[in-house]
């Protein structure tokens, strides 16, 4: 059960949610028929300044005894791995601002800094999941863009991302990670800052 909930959390590991959440966009909206020609040059950035540049400072961090453990067990390890996404996140804003993309794009990747900048402040006091935040992110930002900018329903999407979800939250509390309320708290964390700030982009 254990190796399961571990290959959920590393399939489903935050670092990737921006990652996942620009290919859905690809999936399920007009987003991908109109900016399919720039594909590639739309998925790099984010695979590169959400995943791979944090994974590898953080690694390094690792490596340098800074941190403990790669999953950051500890609460208190946990704010320079976060800082360090932060910055990277906002260099990936930039450069899709650069590019001229739509504000309600912007705003799914300013979401991402807004769901860290409030973790980094509750993990100076109370340890909040990492992975939940992400997948709430996830389908706070399509929730969002499937009511306000595409104006649809894709129901069958939701479900499947619920249930990863679930999934994702009962890893956590397998590996005992986190406390229910750390999972629900998470989740919530994500859902809520994600849909509200794609709305805005929306909506102006």
């Amino acid at each position: 059960m254990k190796s399961i909930a571990h290959l959920i959390s590393t399939i489903f590991q935050p670092l990737l949610m921006p990652t996942y959440g620009v290919m859905l966009l690809f999936v399920y909206t007009y987003f991908g028929m109109i900016y399919l020609h720039q594909f590639w040059l739309i998925i790099t950035p984010v695979v590169l300044f959400s995943f791979a540049i944090p994974a590898i400072l953080i690694f390094m961090l690792y490596r340098m005894d800074i941190i403990s453990d790669l999953s950051l067990k500890v609460r208190r390890e946990r704010i320079y791995p976060y800082l360090i996404t932060l910055v990277s996140y906002s260099v990936m804003i930039y450069f899709y601002h650069k590019m001229h993309m739509p504000r309600w794009f912007l705003m799914i990747m300013a979401s991402s800094v807004a769901i860290m900048v409030i973790a980094i402040i509750i993990t100076l006091k109370w340890k909040i999941s990492a992975h939940m935040f992400g997948i709430g992110g996830l389908i706070g930002g399509a929730m969002s863009v499937s009511y306000f900018v595409e104006h649809s329903n894709p129901y069958f999407m939701f479900m499947g991302l619920f249930i990863i979800a679930g999934l994702v939250g009962t890893s956590r509390l397998i590996l005992k990670r986190h406390t229910f309320a750390q999972v629900i708290a998470g989740f919530l964390l994500g859902l809520l800052i994600s849909f509200v700030f794609v709305w805005t982009g929306a909506e102006a």
